[in-house]
């Protein structure tokens, strides 16, 4: 699979297309994080867009170190926290709330933790075999990894969500397959993985709207929007 600016800005707008008609589907402030995933996704292919112009001196140094902080932050430091959190808010399932809740937790301490060491130490960034490899300063290194893939894998899988738990599924795959495939460019081959199975989150929330017209709406409470 070959990478390149063209690629990202395209798969930026066709994920972008899908983040649109996800937020229409969007019906309580608690799916919101779940919602806004499919965009979100758009929007970090389209800022890998500008690293790949900025590695290449397409434009200025200043844009594309910014553009290369921006993707890296959000891949590694956003994502656990706010993947976790959004499946959590958007669980009816009592039971399975109670599951998915310590991996919320894991994944606030882990972003937080990634956050310190993508802000406190340069980030770099270098074209390899048609993708980009990214590199940190992130001590604890395997460890911070296992803890990566349960917060942004696990509680999709926990999910009462037929779809949402195939996102995980899917989303846990495509990390097997980035790590075998290309390891040094892990997160740049896994983001656009991620972007694209994101369409599972779209035919969540269009079956659910759907039911919703057809039966009416369920009653809701605070615990289950």
């Amino acid at each position: 699979m070959c990478f390149s600016p063209e690629a990202d800005f395209a798969a930026a707008a066709v994920v972008g297309v899908v983040g649109v008609e996800t937020l229409r589907q969007v019906g309580t402030r608690r799916e919101l994080i779940v919602g806004l995933l499919p965009l979100l996704f758009a929007a970090h292919q389209l800022t890998e867009g500008f690293v790949w112009l900025g590695l290449r001196g397409d434009v200025s140094s200043g844009l594309g170190n910014t553009a290369k902080d921006a993707y890296v932050v959000y891949a590694q430091a956003v994502l656990p926290i706010i993947v976790p959190l959004g499946f959590l808010l958007i669980e009816p399932s009592r039971r399975h709330r109670r599951w998915q809740a310590p991996f919320a937790v894991l994944g606030a301490v882990l972003g937080a933790y990634l956050l310190w060491q993508v802000t406190q130490y340069p980030i770099n960034a270098q074209e390899h075999a048609h993708c980009i490899a990214y590199s940190t300063h992130t001590p604890l290194g395997t460890q911070s990894a296992v803890a990566y893939v349960l917060a942004t894998c696990a509680p999709a899988l926990l999910s009462s969500r037929r779809y949402l738990q195939w996102f995980g599924v899917a989303n846990l795959v495509g990390i097997a397959a980035a790590v075998s495939l290309r390891d040094v460019d892990f997160t740049s081959v896994w983001c656009v993985y991620a972007a694209l199975v994101s369409v599972l989150i779209l035919e969540h929330f269009r079956r659910r709207r759907a039911a919703e017209i057809q039966l009416g709406p369920s009653p809701r409470t605070p615990a289950s929007p």
